[in-house]
């Protein structure tokens, strides 16, 4: 069967992404001339080229907005947003599926997407640590719900496969993730995917649309990749006791 023809997904193990339908795949030479693009004056040095257009982001998210849509129908969904790379990509999703809601249910006595927000923490300059630091509300209001975690790239999968895991301990009645990018890493140990991906992209340290490189880029309306030169210049430099 073709990977672009929708299957049963099925949320029987998180990051398994078991039935999915593939996320759409951004060749390694996809990149585009930064030239071609509006980049704020700031960035101009830093970033190396645009992989994702701002556009394409936005009609890729109003389809994966679509395919959840699809695949929950009316039932109550509680969305988990991944702060603060999330921000973006959950406050575009979150819009789409209101109004696929709004505009496509007849007999909804509810909001059928509870929004929650949490704080995950594993990167230090372009590498992740292992290390993973959540700070969070109370989920104990998550035992029964759909739970959909919302999150702004698949790396390495060892934050995500932490979280599923202390997310299953809650009791819900199923876990997904919905990623607006994936990438193509042999750093993907776990071998964890989304079930909701909108991008397959190249083994690239990439940035903007929420996506940082400690704390800056998130302003920038597109999905590139960061130069050396951007890397060096907000770098966290290590002190010397």
């Amino acid at each position: 069967m073709s990977d672009s023809v929708p299957k049963k997904l099925t949320l029987a193990k998180p990051g398994s992404g078991e039935g999915r339908l593939e996320p759409l795949f951004v060749a390694d030479d996809a990149g585009l001339p930064k030239e071609y693009f509006m980049i704020p004056s700031h960035y101009e040095e830093d970033i190396k080229e645009v992989l994702i257009p701002h556009g394409f982001l936005l009609d890729r998210i109003e389809k994966l907005a679509f395919d959840i849509k699809q695949h929950y129908g009316d039932e109550g969904v509680d969305l988990i947003c991944i702060l603060k790379g999330s921000r973006g990509f959950f406050n575009h999703l979150l819009q789409n599926l209101n109004k696929s809601h709004m505009y496509g249910s007849q007999h909804s006595t509810r909001p059928p997407y509870m929004e929650h927000y949490v704080r995950l923490k594993s990167y230090v300059n372009d590498q992740s640590s292992g290390d993973l630091q959540v700070i969070a509300e109370d989920l104990s209001v998550l035992k029964n719900k759909n739970v959909l975690i919302v999150e702004d790239i698949i790396d390495t999968g060892l934050t995500l496969t932490k979280f599923c895991k202390y997310l299953e301990k809650l009791g819900p009645k199923t876990v997904g993730v919905t990623s607006l990018v994936e990438k193509r890493t042999d750093k993907n140990i776990t071998g964890f995917k989304g079930d909701f991906v909108g991008f397959s992209i190249p083994d690239a340290f990439v940035v903007g649309f929420g996506l940082d490189y400690n704390e800056m880029f998130r302003d920038l309306d597109h999905v590139g990749v960061v130069s050396e030169t951007g890397k060096d210049k907000y770098a966290k430099r290590k002190t010397s006791a």
